[in-house]
């Protein structure tokens, strides 16, 4: 007698099955590394315009122009714009002290007294990542929007700030 070697096909579909169910409990998984990336990629954001914010106040400090506004200061990114020591809230300020990728961010300037969905308040400046729409009206870190926010100094008893929300990431 000839033993035939192989699998059954209840066996095949055994296999089928328990591959799927493990498909369907890890794929969540894999689809959620995007935004995961894109709300560490703004939090680096944040960050580094934090540091590039401390950077132009102490060259402030050493230039002895940080009581003042308007001023500049010179920093390997170019020429920065000053308020009270702080870069200003426009492109020639904190855009040019944060440094960031043009291709990578959308920068939206800051118009009106109070934040609107696409604009953020005047005073302010707002970046998101290429290809995602922020509402500016979200404050909380876990708001559903993605956008870096920062908030110029207003007098010298007032730093500027910068904030992330990262919740619609």
């Amino acid at each position: 007698m000839k033993r035939q070697q192989g699998f059954t096909l209840i066996e095949l579909i055994i296999v089928i099955v328990v591959l799927g169910i493990l498909a369907v409990t890890a794929a969540p998984q894999f689809i959620n590394f995007s935004s995961d990336a894109r709300a560490s990629t703004v939090k680096g954001a944040q960050a580094s315009i934090q540091g590039a914010m401390q950077l132009v106040y102490a060259r402030s400090l050493v230039n002895g122009t940080e009581g003042t506004s308007p001023s500049s200061v010179t920093t390997e990114g170019g020429a920065v714009t000053t308020s009270y020591g702080y870069p200003t809230a426009d492109a020639a300020g904190i855009a040019v002290a944060a440094g960031l990728n043009a291709n990578d961010w959308t920068q939206v300037d800051g118009t009106g007294a109070a934040a609107a969905e696409a604009t953020p308040a005047g005073g302010a400046v707002g970046f998101h990542p290429a290809g995602v729409t922020p509402d500016f009206t979200v404050t909380a870190e876990t708001g559903d929007s993605c956008h870096v926010l920062y908030t110029a100094a207003v007098d010298e008893d007032n730093a500027a700030t910068v904030s992330a929300v990262t919740g619609g990431c």
